[in-house]
This record gives structure tokens, C-alpha cells and sequence, in this order.
């Protein structure tokens, strides 16, 4: 074999490797840490936030997911929308569901796949059913670990519109959505449940302190330290906001990658579980 061939041989075997190795695509936790002033000097306070399932089951009854959010032993869930799918059976979300509300207190805000389900209001009785609680446009003020928080939840644009199939929505009621909550007491850690990351520059123009998305299903394709993510819905190619840790105005915004394995391939983008870890920054 010539030295070419050696190379060509070289090249194609470090392209597979590198391809096998971008697919792999097991369950992952994603972890951050957050320092404010809203949080008393020493406490803290853990959340997992979960998106994007889309009913899709891990391990015998969803035991693998739910193991991996019990081992993180979070004070509050949160899941900011499509657990459910509006097109696979509703089994593997509604073995999370049942599964996960026994964990810690569960909050819950609404994605684009639950309207497109063409039952939204069945679903989001579904899920009250085990103990969460929707947040369809509303808040709720809680205190947790010695930390006054307001969880507040704010409905998918796809509520909203010409109730097309299929349909995106309306950006104004969205808008006109999220002013509703200009009157929570900003002295208490506001966070916000939202499936669309794309609309940071709105959220961070009202009093939330945190703001938790998904919907962008981490861009599919990644190439580590080169491209974030390759496209994402109401994104477009090279999303913004594909996944990790945004700010804007004082406010910080998470993106999960999600959950969901479909035919869709992950490339160096596995399924997600994100921790976030909130303190006072003297702790």
C-alpha cells in the first residue's frame, strides 16, 4: 500500500471514528451554578428542569430517566413543555409523569405539541392529575429550602393564532402574555417556565431572575467548540439559542437540548437532564 492510500485509509477511519462517536447519544446531566443575591447566604437551591420527551421511554418503565432525576435530588421539577408528542402514544410521558411527581414539587408550562394534539385542555388535566401543577399564563409564589421563589408559566404561542394544524402562533399574544406578569414582587427569585428560547429579549424585559426553555432540541448536529447547534424550529441554520447558558439585561436564560431520541439523528448532542444549582454568591 502506498503512502496515499495510507493517508486516504487514515482520513476514513478517523471520519468514522469520529462519526461513531458524534452519535452516541446516551442520557446526560447537564449542570450550572447561578450566584444571586436572592438566594440567603447560605442556602441553595437545586432545579431540575426537563423538555422535550416527547413521550419517548428510557429503560423498563422509564426507570432510567427516573433514576437519573432522583439521583440529582432536586427541591423542585420543572418541565417547560413537549413531554407529551401530538403523534406517539402518550404512554412513555405519562410514565414520567406518574413517576416524577413523586420526586419533588413539579411545575409544569406548556410547548407547541400540546396544542397541536388537538386537545390541549385533556393533556394539561392529565398531567394535574398527578400532582403538577400547569402554570398556563399564572404564578405561583412558594417558598422552598428558606428561598421565597415565584414560579411563573407562560402558555405557548401556539395557543394563540389561526389555529392552523400544525401552527406556531402568534408573537403579539405572546407578548401581550408575558406582560401579565409585570406585577410579581421583584424581590423574590423569579423564574420562568418557557418553551421558546428564541424570545429571550422579551423575557428579560419583565421581572424574571431565570428563565428555563427547550423547543430547540440542542440544533441536532454539533460540532464541539465550532458550531452550537445546526438548526432548530422558529430558529432556522445556526441557532442563537440551540443550548446552555444565555444572559440578556441582567437576566439569565437555560436552554435544555431535550430528551427526545427520534429518527432524527443527535450528532455530539446527546438527550439531556439540566441541574441548576442556585446560591448566594458568598456561599
Amino acid at each position: 500500500m502506498n503512502n496515499k492510500k495510507r493517508a486516504a485509509c487514515a482520513v476514513l477511519l478517523c471520519a468514522a471514528g469520529i462519526g461513531i462517536a458524534g452519535l452516541q447519544c446516551g442520557l446526560t446531566v447537564r449542570q450550572y451554578t447561578i450566584q444571586t443575591n436572592k438566594v440567603p447566604i447560605g442556602r441553595s437551591l437545586r432545579l431540575v428542569m426537563l423538555s422535550d420527551l416527547h413521550s419517548y421511554i428510557y429503560g423498563y418503565d422509564q426507570s432510567s430517566l427516573l433514576q437519573k432525576v432522583a439521583d440529582a435530588q432536586p427541591d423542585m421539577i420543572l418541565l417547560c413543555g413537549d413531554i407529551v408528542d401530538d403523534k406517539r402514544p402518550l404512554t412513555g410521558a405519562t410514565l414520567f409523569l406518574s413517576g416524577v411527581a413523586e420526586l419533588a414539587p413539579c411545575y409544569y408550562a406548556s410547548g407547541n405539541h400540546e396544542y397541536w394534539s388537538g386537545d390541549p385542555q385533556g393533556i394539561f388535566s392529565l398531567i394535574e392529575s398527578y400532582g403538577i401543577r400547569v402554570l398556563r399564563n399564572e404564578w405561583e409564589e412558594i417558598e422552598i429550602v428558606g428561598v421565597r421563589c415565584t414560579i411563573c408559566g407562560v402558555d405557548d404561542p401556539a395557543r394563540y393564532g389561526d389555529r392552523k394544524p400544525r401552527s406556531y402562533g402568534d408573537a403579539q399574544s405572546y407578548q401581550r402574555a408575558l406582560a401579565s406578569f409585570d406585577n410579581i414582587d421583584r424581590s423574590r427569585l423569579n423564574i420562568l417556565l418557557a418553551h421558546r428560547p428564541e424570545y429571550i429579549a422579551e423575557y428579560a424585559q419583565h421581572p424574571f431572575d431565570l428563565a428555563l426553555c427547550g423547543h430547540a432540541h440542542g440544533g441536532q448536529w454539533r460540532i464541539p467548540y465550532l458550531l452550537n447547534g445546526l438548526f432548530a424550529p422558529n430558529q432556522g441554520f445556526f441557532p442563537a439559542y440551540a443550548g446552555g447558558r444565555y444572559l440578556c439585561n441582567g437576566m439569565t436564560e437555560i436552554v435544555s437540548r431535550g430528551l427526545v431520541r427520534n429518527w432524527k439523528p443527535r450528532f455530539f448532542n446527546p438527550p439531556e437532564i439540566v441541574v441548576v444549582d442556585l446560591m448566594h454568591a458568598k456561599n
